[in-house]
């Protein structure tokens, strides 16, 4: 097999219960309202089974819906936008992520933020535009609901 056609495979990730948070409908209509887009539809390669490596898949889809386990967000978001550069048949990309990495402080710059600062470059060629969404709820995988301050980052072409 040629250099050119193996694809390098990406370690699965260990995600917690703990880390897992399931958008819920208000939010996504929310989303809806900001983009028109509804991301309900979308491709979401969020883990559901832990079978699956996720990462290692192909995220060729028009629309990406992408609420990644917020401790592994790194791993998910560079995926991501590999993916876009590889695949012009990714049209739009949303991004759930935690205001902590996302919130702009000149005085400190958090070490959670550093990584988003890394790639928020290569974001803004697909039409960047970040959504303060505050809090919204999500479910966790016992059923109880929490409120999480959020951004949605949207991407497209």
């Amino acid at each position: 097999m040629s250099s050119q056609s193996q694809k390098k495979e990406i370690k699965p990730v260990k995600i917690k219960d703990s880390d897992i948070r399931y958008t819920q409908n208000s939010t996504f209509k929310l989303i809806d309202e900001l983009t028109g887009i509804d991301f309900k539809k979308a491709y979401d390669p969020t883990p559901k089974d832990p079978k699956v490596n996720s990462l290692n898949l192909d995220w060729k889809h028009k629309d990406i819906f992408l609420n990644p386990p917020f401790s592994k967000a790194k791993v998910f978001v560079k995926k991501l936008l590999d993916d876009m550069d590889k695949f012009k048949e990714i049209k739009n990309a949303l991004i759930i992520l935690p205001w902590y990495f996302v919130e702009d402080y000149k005085d400190r710059v958090s070490s959670a933020a550093k990584w988003y600062k890394s790639l928020r470059n290569r974001m803004s060629q697909y039409n960047f535009k970040r959504f303060h969404l505050k809090n919204q709820p999500f479910k966790r995988p016992d059923g109880k609901e929490v409120l999480v301050r959020v951004y949605a980052i949207y991407l497209s072409r």
